[in-house]
């Protein structure tokens, strides 16, 4: 088997101007539309302002329209000109102003300027596609970013030695073969990419580690490598280390135990152990000799069934033992 290879580069963006999240620039993004007071539907949307397309917006954005939303809302659905959020309008408008910008998380890169140093795949942003893109291929690895992190309250302050990784989720237009405009985005269930709650991408940053996921892990490079930082280089492994180990000691991993376990070998069980059956479920036991044969079966209903053993076969007497055939029962006591 070949050893995986993942490729990587770096792209380079203006956090202060070409850079849009839920705290940073949240007013770059703007729509017209016709409200209805009581109503949960923007009719007649138009982008006014900003760099997206009407079809460029996604369920789950922010939306705030003062006076006629109350405070942040959700979109829920996107149709043809039309926005469903998840509160209904407060009072009419038509032509309305409202105000658009990513949730916590979801970020949007204008213009990011791609730099390869050396030679390799990939050869320019045109090959770096998100992961939600019509083109991309899924038997393909998927791109994420390596980014440096601010707290939350104060998103231009870099913190030092502070990173987190991102996938690339939406290319929404290529520039130039240099320079792109994307979405990236946490992740809620791959524990590398979760985002930490008091901290976002930083506003002050400029360089980003791009790199193929292999294993839900990006690469490590150094600074020559990546045309930035050391930290920037080894910023996927930091992440990740943190939250394998979290993941080998939480209940997760170790019992008590959620979903299915094999195990090969002798399992020794210190206090008590129970075993809940759902509708339709057994707790089975088989030979390893004969797997497809119950020796003993407990049904969701509580009847127990044990194997039927050959007939014209006695069993050597056991105290306390079970013994069935399909013309006898055998119990082991003591006389």
């Amino acid at each position: 088997m070949a050893t995986p290879i993942i490729n990587f580069a770096s792209l380079g963006y203006d956090g202060s101007n070409d850079f849009i999240s839920f705290e940073k620039n949240p007013n770059d993004i703007r729509i017209t539309g016709d409200f209805v007071s009581g109503q949960p539907t923007i009719q007649n949307c138009v982008v006014t302002l900003g760099p997206l397309e009407f079809s460029d917006l996604m369920v789950g954005m922010v939306i705030v329209a003062s006076g006629k939303l109350s405070g942040d809302a959700i979109i829920t659905d996107i149709s043809g000109d039309t926005i469903t959020v998840n509160q209904n309008a407060i009072a009419n408008g038509t032509s309305s102003l409202a105000r658009i910008r990513p949730p916590k998380g979801q970020y949007l890169f204008i213009s990011a300027s791609f730099t390869k140093i050396g030679d390799g795949y990939p050869t320019d942003a045109r090959a770096i596609t998100g992961s939600e893109d019509t083109d991309y291929d899924s038997n393909l690895p998927a791109w994420g970013i390596a980014a440096p992190l601010a707290y939350t309250g104060s998103v231009s302050s870099t913190i030092k030695g502070l990173y987190g990784q991102y996938k690339i989720t939406k290319i929404v237009s290529r520039n130039s073969s240099q320079n792109i405009n994307f979405f990236a985005s946490a992740s809620d269930t791959l524990p590398s990419f979760i985002e930490d709650e008091g901290t976002q991408i930083s506003a002050g940053g400029s360089d980003l580690l791009v790199s193929e996921i292999q294993n839900d892990l990006i690469t490590i490079a150094g600074f020559q490598d990546i045309d930035g930082g050391q930290g920037l280089g080894l910023a996927g492994y930091q992440t990740a280390v943190g939250s394998i180990f979290a993941t080998l000691i939480s209940a997760s991993a170790v019992f008590p135990f959620t979903g299915s376990a094999q195990i090969t070998g002798s399992l020794s069980v210190t206090g008590s152990s129970i075993v809940s059956l759902g509708d339709s479920k057994n707790f089975l036991i088989n030979s390893e000799l004969a797997p497809t044969q119950s020796l003993f079966k407990i049904s969701d209903e509580g009847i127990a069934t044990f194997r039927v053993q050959p007939d014209g076969s006695t069993p050597t007497a056991v105290e306390g033992g079970l013994y069935f055939t399909t013309s006898s029962a055998y119990i082991g006591f003591k006389d």
